[in-house]
């Protein structure tokens, strides 16, 4: 099974089951809300992973020139649709397995940009790099095409998601409970062939890009609000939802939670 086989299944219902909802529009403006620090008008960013298009699309509407790629066809479908107002986007056909062909930064001007580090940072929202093994060949890519000083981030499905384990130990399905801990599982929508995914800690993503890059900030997406699966049962409850958030609000950021979480959000610097 490929990668671009098993979100094609996904793509038609994603913003509906995650965009769209309360919590996943919530954990959406706190990765907005960092990379804005980054990523300024008149930039160049590739997006790894970039599914629907929201953040391509966010980037986009504040002058940020974006270079969005995804491998599966049915998802970049949507992108192009969204975007296609914005000329700032481009989208690309690009799969983390294979690091060939490199997408390109978008033109200025009609212009190439000609330097050997053509983006200026680079980002992945969600869980893309959960599909890899192995970061070391993607941070040795990356290198070679981020400029010095530049910043890559990424939200990566955690190890240790304390939600997924108590909530499916309470359900019975110890399976689900405890598979982030046996560091990989398969992920099968619908009648697809599985897909493996992995959980990288923390510690093991900071020694495959630390070559090329030192990381500089980490916290948590989602320590105490619930994986997608569980975002119906929370969001009936206003209650509990406005109770998790300000929680959400005050704790998250404590970057030695952030394994804890559903999702880390890890940033890291270009060396020299």
């Amino acid at each position: 099974m490929t990668t671009t086989q098993t979100f094609d299944t996904l793509a038609s219902t994603y913003d509906v089951d995650f965009t769209d909802t309360l919590i996943g529009r919530y954990l959406r403006r706190r990765v907005h809300s960092r990379i804005d620090q980054y990523f300024k008008p008149g930039d160049s960013v590739l997006e790894l992973g970039c599914g629907t298009g929201e953040d391509a699309l966010y980037l986009a509407e504040r002058g940020v020139r974006v270079t969005a790629t995804d491998a599966s066809e049915a998802m970049l479908a949507l992108v192009r649709d969204k975007t296609r107002a914005h000329p700032r986007v481009r989208v690309v056909r690009f799969d983390l397995h294979n690091l060939t062909p490199p997408p390109t930064p978008l033109p200025v001007n009609g212009e190439g940009e000609k330097s050997k580090n053509t983006f200026d940072g680079a980002f992945a929202n969600f869980g893309p790099l959960n599909v890899l093994d192995d970061w070391r060949p993607l941070a040795a890519w990356l290198a070679e095409r981020i400029k010095p000083g530049g910043v890559i981030a990424f939200g990566v499905m955690s190890p240790y998601c304390l939600w997924e384990v108590g909530w499916h130990s309470l359900h019975g399905d110890f399976k689900t409970a405890t598979r982030r801990l046996r560091k990989r599982a398969s992920f099968q929508p619908g009648d697809s062939t599985p897909l493996a995914i992995h959980y990288p800690t923390i510690r093991r993503l900071t020694r495959d890009f630390a070559p090329h890059f030192k990381r500089t900030y980490i916290a948590g997406l989602g320590l105490f609000l619930p994986p997608s699966d569980v975002y119906g049962v929370i969001e009936k409850r206003p209650r509990l939802l406005r109770m998790l958030t300000w929680l959400e609000e005050r704790f998250a950021h404590l970057g030695f939670l952030a394994p804890f979480a559903d999702h880390y959000w890890i940033e890291f610097e270009r060396m020299v």
